[in-house]
């Protein structure tokens, strides 16, 4: 046995010694859950960027702290006198956190004004998203709770990055409709859903060969370029984040009004639940519907499955407000690593600014990952975190690993020049966890993939073989 743990260790050894590593840091660390034994480490308590694998660490602890049948809800109010077909006040949305809430949810709240037999509003559309701060005070600084500490400011108009919400929709971002036309003219573009919210400049034009597209959204603005190429018989659609997604639902839900005969006389403007509003507001609320999301089990699958950084951001976020009374991202922070002590993990040891892993900030080992998934593992939860986390053919595992004929669940990650990934095997029943990141690497993606690959394919071979003897 001390010999084949040898040749087994050698092995791994032999991807981690490629010379695409030698510059780079990285971690491995390898568990049998089964008797609860080390299997691998090599650097495996070594502080690195975790990209998506953070989500493992935030999708655990939230289902342990609200449990698998949690739902949001956004509810739909009045505030004032219906006399005449007319409302004499205002109609407010109030959000619950819901990341889900959809196209589809607002139009039945348009059609639940329509059936109140509304037909004007004096008015305004009040967005109320006070369920997360919009704003949060360490120290003596003010501290925007939009997006979380550490995301680049060059990706965040792609929808990956969307700005988080307590009132949110369409996944808070805009798909931008690209088609062909005939050769040299302007491109066809249009947004979906059409709204006013979002201003298109197009330059665009149709093209031979292949398409050379340039889009972007200036961070502080709703206003989306387009410019460059689209090749010709092309059609291409581009999912675009918007700023600030409370007033996009209001926005959107105004025009959908007007659309259906519904006048509203006044704008679309943002309050909280603080005393002043109260105070300048003293007529009540009279709640007239509610949408209810999927439950929490349904939410943390997607999450695990496509990689949803928004999602990840609302779990953290409801996090802090349900059990410190405050949606930000710090209190958030602070729920994760209470649940990392629980795992077993020393907190002081981490540095946490996000539950997505889009945050450079952040800093944690194979370890610590590892923990989570053993204490996951060992849960009421187990069969069911596992099954959240996508198989070889799903997912973000879905054109990787062709050759693996194992059973194996696991989350990726990635960055610019940071891969990780960190899962379980099961093995002739034997279950193992492992957890693997890569940091600072000048190679290809495609060749730190390899190595991944090459590691979990020895694992599979050399504990099959062990498990025989």
């Amino acid at each position: 046995m001390i010999l084949f743990l040898i040749i087994y260790s050698l092995s791994i050894d032999n991807f981690l010694n490629r010379p695409e590593l030698k510059t780079a840091q990285y971690g491995v660390y390898v568990l049998n859950l089964s008797n609860d034994s080390l299997v691998y480490a090599r650097n495996s308590q070594k502080l690195l960027i975790p990209a998506s694998n953070m989500k493992l660490v935030t999708t655990g602890a939230s289902m342990c702290y609200l449990g698998t049948a949690y739902r949001y809800v956004t509810r739909l109010a009045l505030r004032g006198t219906v006399k005449n077909s007319r409302l004499v006040g205002d109609i407010i949305i109030v959000g619950g956190g819901d990341p889900t809430f959809s196209l589809a949810d607002l139009e039945r709240f348009v059609a639940k004004i329509k059936g109140h037999g509304i037909q004007e509003v004096t008015g305004n559309i009040v967005v109320n998203e006070s369920f997360f701060n919009d704003m949060s005070l360490h120290g003596n600084t003010f501290t925007s709770e939009r997006l979380p500490t550490g995301w680049a400011w060059h990706y965040l108009d792609a929808r990956y990055a969307a700005e988080i919400s307590g009132l949110s929709m369409n996944k808070n971002y805009i798909n931008v409709k690209i088609r062909a036309t005939e050769l040299g003219e302007y491109a066809e573009v249009t947004l979906e859903p059409s709204t006013q919210y979002v201003t298109l400049v197009n330059q665009m034009k149709t093209k031979k060969g292949e398409d050379s597209i340039i889009i972007y959204r200036r961070p502080e603005e709703n206003t989306i370029y387009v410019d460059g190429g689209i090749g010709q018989g092309h059609a291409k659609d581009i999912p675009v984040a918007v700023k600030d997604p409370a007033l996009f639902v209001g926005s959107y839900f105004k025009e959908r009004l007007n659309a259906e005969g519904i006048s509203v006389y006044g704008d679309v403007v943002k309050e909280n639940n603080t005393l002043l509003h109260v105070v300048m507001n003293p007529h009540p609320l009279i709640f007239i519907d509610s949408v209810l999301s999927p439950s929490l089990n349904d939410i943390l699958s997607e999450t695990n499955t496509e990689s949803v950084n928004l999602y990840a951001e609302i779990l953290l976020k409801t996090l802090g407000a349900q059990f410190y009374g405050k949606g930000t991202f710090y209190h958030g922070v602070r729920m994760l690593k209470r649940f990392l002590k629980i795992c077993g993990a020393d907190t002081n040891a981490v540095s946490l600014w996000d539950g997505s892993g889009l945050s450079r900030h952040n800093l944690i080992s194979p370890y610590h990952i590892a923990l989570v998934l053993r204490y996951m593992y060992l849960s009421k939860y187990a069969s069911t975190f596992y099954e959240f986390l996508p198989q070889v053919g799903q997912g973000t595992l879905e054109n990787r690993f062709e050759d693996f004929e194992g059973e194996m669940h696991a989350k990726t990650g990635s960055l610019h020049a940071v891969s990780s990934l960190s899962g379980y095997l099961r093995i002739d029943e034997t279950d193992y966890c492992f957890s693997m990141i890569f940091n600072n690497f000048t190679c290809s993606r495609k060749k730190i993939r390899d190595i991944e690959e090459g590691i979990i394919m020895s694992l599979q071979e050399q504990l099959s073989k062990s498990l025989d003897e």
